[in-house]
């Protein structure tokens, strides 16, 4: 750590709600503006309302931000946090349902705990929002996407972002082993969807033809068919991702890509149908027949043929550890992607494409969901030493860093 007294400093301070403004003189400053070296950062009750020379001189809290650097909060785009406690304790986990009868009408948001022990273990380390993309359990539609803040009072910002559909081949296996099957099963299911929503009141006198989903999927389904809310698709081969793309075209359906392992191949389509995509760039093994063509500079190609990426990670690590996508994204950067073009994929894409509820930028007027890091933002060894949420500071306090103390203190003893 660059400074261990200034590190002292913000640990007591997060600890209290005195300090109603910030200065921090001399970071560097990511934002959608450019960048910002050697640049001084006002916040007052919350909010940015000065950056560069023409900051105020002095404020409750100065701190000396030479060498370190200000990214907004970081956004993982693909998460089970609060959803999940101990993976291989079944009644911790909530973010699928082996229940048939609920398929899309599963709202993983519902489960969400907000007293959940990775909540302060991420956001210490500059997690500040997170998407919940449920899991299939029995169907190919995983259920409803929900979008969370990590701050001092986490909580969920949106129940229903999306619809998550699994078109991988863990999904396509529950619709019979067959590619060709479940692609029948999806598109019977949007048209009974389209006719549930066109004739609602007599399907509920139950004066239809046969559905295959429950009223509450069909329902859920709705604002999907009717292009309002996205249809979030996770799917890794390139064929996979093509087949999609022409089912949303002819359902005239909003769509996100989400894994795409095999994006690359296809990448100047995605663009084309000005998809955005949610990505792990870390993935760059031929772990399935569906993952063949996977490589370190995905990314790099996606974004060169103009995809907007959001980016997850880092591997299996995507939510236990969530605040790991800095990690993928520097690596994505080590294969070839503009250093920008990463930290908007965990910063201002998702705000731009998620709406206001999210910052997502460094900017006068924005509420500040920032972090400082104590060295380059996609360093590894570079940590958080202040980070904010809604423009409320975070206590740096987390059960990993008191096992940390407690041990180190019966070290020190010994």
């Amino acid at each position: 750590m660059k400074n261990n007294s200034l590190f002292i400093l913000l640990l007591f301070t997060s600890l209290t709600t005195s300090a109603s403004s910030i200065l921090i003189k001399g970071a560097d400053i990511y934002s959608t503006n450019g960048f910002l070296p050697q640049s001084n950062l006002y916040i007052d009750n919350g909010t940015i309302t000065a950056i560069g020379r023409n900051t105020p001189l002095t404020a409750d809290l100065e701190l000396n931000g030479e060498g370190m650097s200000i990214t907004a909060g970081l956004f993982n785009a693909s998460t089970h946090i609060g959803t999940v406690e101990v993976s291989a304790i079944s009644p911790t986990v909530d973010f699928y349902s082996e229940n048939e009868a609920v398929t899309a009408s599963l709202r993983i948001a519902d489960a969400f705990n907000p007293r959940s022990t990775l909540i302060p273990h991420n956001r210490v380390h500059g997690l500040t929002h997170a998407l919940l993309v449920p899991e299939s359990g029995t169907n190919l539609f995983s259920g409803q996407v929900g979008l969370v803040q990590l701050g001092n009072q986490p909580k969920v910002i949106h129940d229903s972002l999306a619809m998550a559909l699994d078109f991988t081949e863990s999904g396509i296996r529950l619709a019979g082993n067959s590619r060709a099957a479940a692609l029948v099963q999806l598109r019977q299911a949007l048209d009974d969807a389209k006719d549930f929503s066109r004739n609602r009141a007599a399907a509920m006198a139950g004066d239809h033809r046969d559905y295959i989903l429950s009223y509450a999927d069909l329902a859920a389904l709705e604002s999907v068919v009717n292009g309002v809310k996205p249809l979030l698709v996770k799917t890794h081969r390139a064929s996979d991702i093509t087949t999609i793309l022409a089912l949303a075209k002819d359902f005239q359906l909003k769509l996100i890509l989400s894994g795409v392992i095999e994006g690359w191949m296809v990448a100047s389509e995605i663009a084309e149908a000005g998809v955005p995509v949610i990505m792990d760039p870390i993935h760059n093994l031929p772990e399935s027949y569906e993952s063949l063509g996977a490589r370190l500079d995905n990314a790099k190609l996606l974004s060169d043929a103009g995809v907007t990426l959001l980016f997850t990670g880092m591997g299996g690590k995507d939510t236990h550890n969530a605040y790991l996508v800095k990690q993928s994204a520097g690596n994505a950067v080590a294969n070839g992607l503009p250093k920008s073009v990463a930290i908007a994929a965990m910063t201002s894409n998702p705000a731009k494409l998620f709406g206001a509820t999210v910052s997502g930028d460094i900017a006068v007027g924005e509420i500040a969901d920032l972090v400082l890091w104590s060295g380059d933002p996609l360093e590894l060894t570079s940590e958080a030493q202040l980070v904010l949420i809604n423009g409320g500071v975070i206590p740096m306090e987390s059960r990993s860093f008191q096992l940390r103390d407690r041990y180190f203190k019966r070290l020190k003893k010994d």
